[in-house]
């Protein structure tokens, strides 16, 4: 558990990745941006930021905009442009859910759910048959079949169908506990969010967002919590304020240049599922 000390963070985080390297081991981190659903300058930062850091947007299938699966081929050929020597498909597209339309009774604490059984499973299974079909004809091969839950929550009675209807993965959050969550069905999670989402988004600080990476990462390092599991970073690109922004690009080129660091492509992370 990383602990409050007047250490700069990136330099506490660089010792991180120095004892990776130390030990013969690369530091592996992937990128997930929630909430996508249409074009956007906030969105051309993003892919701009990502264009080597590799990144799995999850979009809303309800709210999908035209504007969304044209912005990704664009960006898809720029990279082309720019370098016909590396994996330009840096880009992969999830499924959020459905609508990212809270369905939990009020009032009883139980947080906001899309995918719960409140509903009942065919009624879930039939919305998410229904975006991944929105999905798939909008997006073609930047589509990968993973599902990210809305605010990352989900019933356990759904991996089973999900595995059966053809799902690589699930991403929550949080270290995972297994790396199947039903058989062919992977856990993937994200373990950093530099957003303070009480009282308004805004970006959490330099210190508490590095030391949340920190912590996957020693966590994983010592074999507290599964290894092979990559830490995840997860934004928000429509809610990410100006600090946050400089935040998240000061990330991707730091673990760029760190040779006891790298990041996981989704194409890589997500193909390999099966």
């Amino acid at each position: 558990m990383i602990t409050d000390t007047p250490q700069d963070p990136w330099l506490l985080l660089d010792e991180e990745f120095n004892a990776w390297e130390a030990e013969g081991r690369c530091a592996s981190l992937w990128w997930r941006d929630d909430d996508a659903v249409a074009a956007g300058p906030q969105l051309d930062r993003l892919l701009n930021t990502c264009a080597d850091t590799g990144l799995l947007l999850a979009v809303i299938p309800a709210l999908l905009e035209a504007s969304l699966p044209k912005a990704l081929v664009r960006a898809l050929a720029e990279a082309l442009a720019r370098s016909d020597s590396k994996d330009a498909a840096f880009v992969s597209v999830a499924q959020h859910g459905y609508a990212h339309i809270n369905h939990a009774p009020r009032g009883m604490g139980l947080g906001a759910w899309e995918l719960g059984m409140h509903r009942g499973e065919s009624c879930v299974l039939s919305e998410l048959d229904a975006g991944r079909k929105i999905l798939e004809e909008a997006f073609g091969e930047f589509f990968l079949p993973v599902l990210v839950p809305p605010w990352n929550h989900i019933a356990p009675e759904l991996y089973d169908a999900l595995a059966g209807r053809g799902y690589r993965a699930v991403s929550t959050e949080g270290p995972r506990t297994a790396r199947e969550l039903a058989p062919g069905l992977l856990s993937i999670n994200g373990h950093c969010d530099p957003i303070r989402w009480k009282g308004g988004a805004r970006f959490a600080g330099e210190r508490k967002t590095v030391n949340q990476l920190i912590e996957h990462l020693q966590q994983r390092r010592q074999a507290l919590v599964d290894i092979d599991e990559p830490s995840g970073y997860v934004t928000h690109h429509l809610d990410l304020d100006e600090q946050g922004w400089i935040f998240s690009e000061r990330l991707a080129a730091t673990v760029q240049a760190h040779p006891g660091a790298c990041w996981v492509m989704p194409q890589q992370l997500f193909r390999s599922a099966v």
